[in-house]
């Protein structure tokens, strides 16, 4: 055997050798698991979220003159600030508003009821006295926004008509409103808007606000709210997601790029959702004070 052969040979063993070690190293290849039911509803919870802007609660509250009046507000149809829809009836949900904290720490607890007797917080905003000022920090609720969503601003104790109520010697409030029991001026609800319609709407509005937002807390001991580990919202959509809000949530939450032929977020109600058979209306008092 010539020099030549030997090294045509010896070139040929190696690129067999290496081809099979490729092979192997693919095979050996750990496939990525799917997606946890759990991370599936927390992706279709995150779309029902964006129903509720807290740029623009955070804005609301510096208007109101107490925590009676912030609930008003916030349940005006004329306001708009409210649009989410936790029960998938197609109407805004009620959002109550409960007081919490004492002294210099305060707080509110936006709630709804999911189904009757179902609370779920969607919501706290709490305020730190500062000397001549306020600092307010509004926090999604980790079932609904995910982890670390603070929206932060600060309101002067003479700019806000809210702040010298609030650090009044006086009870706290708790919403009187609940189950088929709603004020009048909110009747039984009135049509959500569609998603890109209320998104441009609260972006335009919010344009040039103090809000600003932040993975990290402005205020790292607030006073702790009375609803927060009410999360209905969760557990619904565990139980209750149809299938092609499942695969959606599947597509959402997988790396790859491949394009998705899952049902995409309809106009009227995120996820394509439908009114479920039996759903009640509900935005009831869960109680709390301080």
């Amino acid at each position: 055997m010539n020099t030549l052969t030997k090294i045509g040979v010896g070139m040929f063993a190696l690129f067999v050798a290496f081809s099979m070690v490729s092979q192997c190293g693919r095979k050996s290849s750990p496939t990525p698991p799917p997606p946890t039911v759990e991370k599936q509803a927390e992706v279709i919870l995150k779309e029902y979220a964006k129903g509720l802007d807290l740029d623009a609660v955070t804005a609301l509250a510096k208007k109101s003159k107490d925590a009676a009046d912030f609930e008003r507000l916030l349940n005006s149809q004329a306001e708009a600030v409210n649009n989410i829809d936790l029960n998938d009836d197609s109407k805004v949900d009620y959002i109550n508003v409960t007081e919490y904290g004492s002294g210099d720490r305060r707080g509110f607890s936006l709630t709804t009821e999911v189904s009757p007797g179902k609370t779920q917080e969607i919501a706290t905003i709490d305020f730190q006295k500062e000397a001549d000022k306020t600092l307010v920090q509004t926090t999604g609720n980790p079932s609904l926004y995910g982890a670390n969503n603070y929206h932060h601003s600060s309101f002067s104790m003479t700019d806000a008509l809210l702040m010298g109520w609030l650090f009044s010697n006086r009870s706290s409030y708790a919403s009187p409103y609940g189950h088929g029991n709603y004020p009048q001026s909110y009747g039984s609800g009135w049509n959500r808007q569609p998603n890109d319609s209320y998104t441009g709407s609260m972006s335009s509005r919010t344009a040039g606000s103090s809000v600003s937002k932040s993975s990290s807390p402005m205020i790292s001991q607030p006073a702790l709210s009375p609803n927060a580990e009410k999360t209905a919202a969760k557990a619904k959509a565990l139980t209750t997601a149809t299938q092609s809000q499942r695969s959606f949530a599947s597509s959402s939450s997988s790396s790859t790029s491949r394009p998705s032929t899952a049902s995409k977020p309809s106009s009227s109600g995120g996820f394509g959702r439908t009114s479920s058979s039996g759903s009640s209306r509900s935005g009831g008092f869960s109680g709390g004070g301080k």
